[in-house]
């Protein structure tokens, strides 16, 4: 893989990309939905990378990605740094002093804290079964609950979830043989092929029932195009590896906002 892809991808300015094109472009037009998508994507720039440096620091990575971050230690830290507190700023100046929601976002702090940082034995990721429940927990607060008590604006709910379980299970399939056994995630659980047909009924699913409220969801052609383009994916999965299955995953964020953005100025 090329080097400088390789990185985008490591060091997560991929997934920011594609979440702050995702945010900018389902959310109402706004002067602050461009700075609410930057602060999404200052974060998780900052808290991802402060995972990588925190799990390398405990030797809890796997070889391969031990090696890389070592090269990029230093890159690493700036990124972790300055982002997280850009996006804190961010949150103060534009978003924060309601108090209910002042509270959620201390609770996605305090997990993605203690997501990585055991409490005795366990972190939050290694307690079995609910590794993937915390992330869907965080990402639903940011993509789906905070926009619609910033802006108002109607929200996918069931939807959103769907969309977010499939998003997450192929990170789940590229660990699956470094996580330790007894964390249970679902491809450890059933197995990679089982776990891609899971996906395919979930989209398949979607696709069905934006099919009936298709009048109803803000932006339904946006995301029935990102579940076709993930169905074509499980179909090609072992192509694509399934190291770098979550990668093509990711894609539907950007995917999705795009077409929402470009169907709304047509």
């Amino acid at each position: 893989m090329n080097s400088i892809f390789k990185y985008l991808i490591r060091s997560h300015l991929f997934l920011a990309l594609c979440s702050f094109i995702f945010l900018v472009g389902l959310q109402k037009e706004s002067n602050l939905s461009w700075i609410y998508a930057l602060m999404i994507s200052m974060g998780i720039i900052g808290v991802y990378n402060s995972h990588r440096l925190w799990k390398y620091g405990k030797n809890r990575l796997p070889g391969y990605m031990k090696e890389w971050t070592l090269v990029n230690k230093r890159s690493l830290y700036f990124l972790a740094i300055i982002p997280t507190i850009f996006a804190a700023l961010l949150y103060y100046f534009f978003f924060g002093g309601n108090p209910t929601q002042d509270l959620l976002a201390v609770i996605c702090v305090l997990i993605s804290v203690f997501y990585v940082k055991r409490l005795g034995k366990l972190s939050l990721r290694e307690i079995p079964y609910m590794k993937v429940i915390f992330v869907i927990l965080i990402w639903y607060f940011l993509f789906f609950v905070f926009p619609f008590m910033i802006f108002d604006s109607p929200q996918p709910w069931f939807l959103g979830f769907l969309f977010l379980l499939i998003i997450l299970i192929p990170s789940d399939i590229k660990d699956v043989y470094f996580d330790p056994k007894d964390m249970r995630t679902i491809p450890q659980v059933i197995g990679l092929n089982k776990s891609v047909k899971v996906i395919q009924f979930i989209v398949l699913l979607s696709i069905l029932i934006l099919s009936f409220r298709f009048e109803e969801v803000n932006n339904a052609p946006a995301w029935i195009f990102g579940f076709l383009y993930f169905l074509l994916l499980t179909f090609i999965y072992k192509k694509i590896g399934y190291k770098y299955f979550f990668v093509f995953a990711d894609f539907t964020f950007m995917l999705i906002g795009t077409t929402a953005a470009f169907l709304r100025y047509m």
